[in-house]
């Protein structure tokens, strides 16, 4: 298997997997097209990063050279080329081979030596060749106590131990050091055999492996092992059962692409409930980092969203869908922070599939979870059709990105007059309008001569003043909690019951959901005098808290054309500019009544619409 002789195949998508891509689908022969594509990808990075080798004298340090670690790749290769295929196929080897590239190419890291990183080509090579049968020795690195032959297992190793033979006769596997010889076989306790999880619903067959001692399995960064409990891979065993068969009884065709797509799970410890943490990336197409789940409804419609990623990754390897931005950045209703356009097409695309999951599920639901399930899908689909026009207007897509939303947009429009209870539909108003104004005072800034103008306008008490002033986002804001009550609101909608317990102890509610306040768990259980009293305290202690103006817009949000609301709930980042410019001038009490420089902020933007689409991007800071 030398580098030019390899068949890359074609590396083109057919205009009709290209559609089916665009309405948010795809089924298995898309998904085979994009594994070719990937596969040629794969290829060209392993080529550049032998290439880069070659300039290194470090690059191996005490291991064999590159060149013989890929000879024996080669023939693993002509010994059996599924085995090996296989072997490179994995998400872990992506993620290995552009962290090394970038190493290679002037990313240093001072903490490793490059041979470390590099030194996983001979991993590979030692474990196709393991599969394919061949007898060889090759040393291998050890990372943090551990040896790894990927897709075959994994070995506990002294952490003294930084290099280790691979030696394979006969079918007998050894990893032989001057502390231990290890068999790679079950009746060695250090030897551990790849966690592989089958599920099969009515003959739909998902099969993935649980990745938690590689390296290089988290999409953040190498990363040292984290063993899973007996107990902790039944569950997930369990999960993935009862999450599949949910996904093949009610949308076959999508669970057939997962099942195409998906090689494995990196499992990352539990998160606080209704927060679960899920990444993929373009450099691991099929490998998915995951929280352990709430419930199987939460584990599916997180395979959906990550499939998303994984498509639309793939689909960016062969096509260019939107132009450079520079420092341009977008508000998304899904994170905390200002996106690129990339990444906010990526999320928008994510989210077609969300909605798409939750307009199914919500007729299969119990009847116990049928009100939540509302409430996702209609927040989903007004949230995803508000970032589809933004991306459709940008005038930064390229005639493939145009093609790609507009498709995208009529496939979602086309569930906007699907009928859902009024419950629901208030509760993802006040959601959306809730996480967009948190969103603007979290991130946007007013230019500090503005900001001074606007402070001393309202000194004045001048309803004349200018409301049109500059602005900028944070390219990198701060952890905001924006989605805090957001949770309350779906442990109400869940969990009537653990919402009870909460609101039977409000000064501990923090504590148990962070970001959030008594004053919160008043709002969403709808005592908004409460609510009330509660913001203007907290805005009494702290008059810069975004948290409390946007609260105590949300306790109006059914008058929007007061000027409170509109000022509150619109544009919380003038208000915060007129805090901010009053403390720059000196002044000990900030504002002597929140309600009146509210009401004054309210009269000076009397056109602001409480959901209307964020200009054309915002200028990062």
């Amino acid at each position: 298997m030398s580098c030019d002789a390899v068949s890359m195949g074609p590396t083109y998508l057919d205009p009709e997997h290209f559609h089916a891509l665009a309405r948010g689908a795809g089924d298995e022969r898309t998904i085979t097209a994009l594994w070719r594509s990937e596969r040629s990808w794969r290829l060209i990075v392993l080529r550049a990063l032998l290439d880069s080798c070659a300039a290194r004298p470090d690059a191996t340090g005490p291991l064999a050279s590159v060149a013989g670690a890929w000879q024996l790749l080669a023939e693993a290769h002509a010994a059996d080329p599924a085995a090996t295929e296989d072997v490179l196929a994995q998400p872990q080897v992506g993620i290995w081979a552009a962290h090394t590239l970038r190493r290679l190419l002037g990313d240093p890291d001072p903490s490793l030596p490059l041979w470390m990183d590099v030194g996983y080509l001979h991993a590979l090579a030692a474990a196709s060749a393991v599969r394919a049968g061949l007898s060889f020795d090759l040393d291998i690195p050890v990372r943090d106590g551990a040896a790894v032959l990927p897709t075959v297992g994994a070995a506990s190793i002294r952490p003294d131990v930084s290099v280790v033979r691979a030696r394979a006769r006969a079918g007998q596997v050894e990893l032989v050091s001057a502390a231990r010889t290890i068999r790679c076989s079950a009746a060695d306790p250090n030897w551990h055999a790849p966690i592989i999880v089958e599920a099969d619903a009515d003959g739909v067959e998902l099969r993935v492996e649980l990745h938690d001692r590689d390296v290089y399995r988290d999409l953040r960064g190498p990363s040292t092992p984290q063993p899973l409990s007996a107990a902790e891979i039944v569950r997930w065993r369990a999960l993935l059962a009862r999450a599949w068969e949910l996904l093949v009884s009610q949308e076959r065709d999508r669970a057939q692409a997962i099942a195409e797509t998906l090689r494995s799970v990196v499992p990352v410890p539990r998160q606080a409930r209704f927060r679960q943490l899920s990444a993929s990336g373009a450099e691991a197409f099929g490998g998915v980092l995951l929280s352990e789940p709430d419930d199987a409804a939460q584990l599916a419609v997180t395979l959906v969203h990550e499939s998303q990623h994984h498509k639309l990754g793939a689909l960016s390897h062969l096509l260019t869908l939107v132009e450079g931005g520079g420092d341009i950045r977008y508000y998304a209703p899904w994170r905390d922070d200002p996106r690129p356009l990339a990444g906010l097409l990526q999320g928008a695309y994510a989210f077609v599939g969300i909605t798409q999951f939750w307009r199914s599920h919500r007729h299969h639901a119990p009847s116990g979870e049928r009100a939540a399930a509302d409430f996702e899908f209609a927040l989903w689909r007004r949230q995803t059709l508000g970032v589809l026009r933004v991306l459709a207007a940008s005038g930064r897509l390229t005639g493939h990105g145009q093609r790609f939303v507009d498709t995208l947009y009529t496939e979602l429009e086309a569930c906007q007059t699907d009928p859902v209870p009024a419950a629901a539909l208030d509760a993802a108003c006040a959601v959306a309008v809730d996480h967009r104004a948190m969103w603007r005072g979290h991130n946007i800034r007013v230019d500090p001569a503005d900001r001074e103008a606007l402070a001393a306008a309202w000194e004045r008490r001048d309803p004349t003043a200018k409301a049109v002033v500059g602005r900028t986002v944070l390219a990198a804001p701060p952890e905001g909690l924006l989605d805090a009550r957001a949770v309350l609101r779906r442990h109400l909608l869940v969990d009537p019951a653990a919402f009870g317990r909460l609101r039977a102890a409000p000064d501990e509610v923090g504590a148990r959901v962070a970001g959030t306040t008594a004053a919160d768990l008043a709002l969403v259980a709808g005592d908004l005098d409460r609510a009330r009293a509660g913001y203007l305290d907290e805005l009494h202690e702290d008059a810069s808290s975004v948290h409390g103006w946007v609260g105590l817009g949300l306790t109006q949000l059914d008058r929007p054309a007061d000027p409170v609301t509109r000022a509150l709930l619109g544009c919380p980042d003038l208000v915060l500019a007129v805090v901010d410019g009053l403390r720059s001038r000196g002044h000990r009490t900030v504002i002597p009544d929140p309600i009146e420089l509210a009401t004054w902020v309210g009269g000076l933007v009397t056109g602001q619409d409480l959901d209307s689409v964020d200009p054309a991007g915002w200028l990062a800071a």
